[in-house]
């Protein structure tokens, strides 16, 4: 039983999944998922899944009123978060095969279609919590099953770090691929260091070095994930999902989202940068050209546009004939128009998601040669983006 005034695990751990618009969207109780009635195994407590990425999560919680000895915890972890906590995971797993689609109902309250993937292919990891004030004590970092198969074991406090650096569910699978690959190749080394040195080694994209307790300073360094301004344009974007009632919800806004949690770091880092540049020449109200990324990972690009004062009754169309415009040009399947005003002390933001293959347009062409509407000057191929 928890103490007075003191959260659970599984509380904290909601909170700050639905604080992450990407987790609060693709996130779902295991309760939900359709088992036989006859069936009495023990799933897992939470599973994320949005196409190709997916997670399974297993919660495991030292009880306050249990013994701290550090004996008594290196078996409760052995014996009940790995041995326990993997066979839920394992569990969770083999339902999910059985599986071809499902409708599931996520923390915004609205129904989502899920074509799970591969479930073996699903990052598996155990998070536990012992009891403040707990004496030192020795714990598997993983497990790896003679099948191959791999679960992260977490304590709580690394876990929470762990998603203070990483928003997106695409740099939560790279962490958790590097995380898993530097700890099979430097065991027992690994287990010497903390996580925060795990993540600063990752941060500083060393990926050959045996861990080192000196990585963790970078960890620190680098700060948190986001900028504020991405954060707030994040925000909007939750904050126009979750007006949404009813148990279904516009896809555009969900096709966004799923987007925008596919991009890897260094595509999220510079999509940051072009958000922050748009920002400031809005609340400057100075004109600017629209900034553009696109990933050749995914095949989607972002075009982002600060409209001044003067264009405010147009930006709607503005923001629509240019998000057309470079996804024909660069001939991408998907694009996201992200369009920035001000109105009056509150800058607006407006979204916009284009799908579908690119036909040949001549007089886009035409338009294109005498009046274009990009950058030419500042362009810069950084693989693999455009700029």
């Amino acid at each position: 039983m928890d103490s007075p005034g003191r959260s659970s695990l599984l509380q904290e751990f909601t909170t700050q999944q639905n604080e992450n618009a990407f987790l609060r969207a693709f996130s779902f109780s295991t309760t939900q998922l359709p088992v036989d009635s006859a069936s009495d195994v023990e799933l897992a407590d939470r599973v994320i899944m949005m196409d190709e990425i997916g997670f399974i999560f297993q919660l495991m919680e030292r009880e306050q009123k249990v013994g701290s000895k550090s004996g008594n915890l290196e078996k409760w972890i052995t014996n009940y978060v790995v041995r326990r906590g993997v066979k839920q995971i394992q569990n969770t797993r083999d339902l999910l095969k059985s599986y071809v689609g499902l409708s599931l109902v996520n923390n915004f309250g609205h129904r989502v279609f899920i074509s799970p993937r591969d479930p073996d292919l699903l990052v598996s990891v155990v998070v536990y919590r012992v009891p403040p004030k707990t004496r030192a004590f020795r714990a598997a970092r993983f497990k790896k099953n003679r099948n191959g198969g791999f679960v992260h074991i977490l304590r709580d406090v690394d876990y929470f770090e762990i998603v203070h650096h990483f928003v997106t569910p695409a740099e939560l699978t790279d962490y958790f691929g590097f995380r898993r690959d530097i700890l099979i190749s430097w065991d027992p080394a690994a287990t010497a260091v903390s996580e925060a040195a795990l993540i600063g080694q990752y941060l500083l994209e060393d990926y050959s070095s045996a861990p080192d307790e000196r990585f963790e300073s970078a960890s620190r360094s680098r700060g948190g994930p986001t900028a504020c301004e991405f954060s707030f344009v994040l925000d909007s974007l939750a904050t126009t999902i979750a007006s949404q009632e009813g148990e279904y919800a516009d896809t555009d806004s969900y096709e966004v989202l799923a987007e925008l949690a596919r991009l890897a770091r260094y595509e999220l880092r510079a999509l940051k940068q072009q958000v922050r540049l748009a920002l400031e020449a809005v609340r400057g109200n100075r004109f600017e050209l629209p900034y553009r990324i696109a990933s050749v990972r995914t095949g989607a690009g972002f075009l982002v546009l600060p409209v001044t004062t003067e264009f405010h009754d147009r930006a709607l169309d503005a923001l629509r004939s240019l998000s057309l415009a470079s996804k024909y040009e660069l001939d991408l399947e998907r694009q996201i128009g992200i369009g920035m005003w001000r109105n009056s002390e509150f800058v607006d933001i407006e979204w916009m998601f284009l799908n579908g293959r690119n036909l040949p347009d001549p007089d886009l062409d035409e338009r294109l040669a005498h009046n274009y509407p990009f950058r030419r000057a500042s362009e810069q191929r950084l693989p693999p983006i455009f700029v």
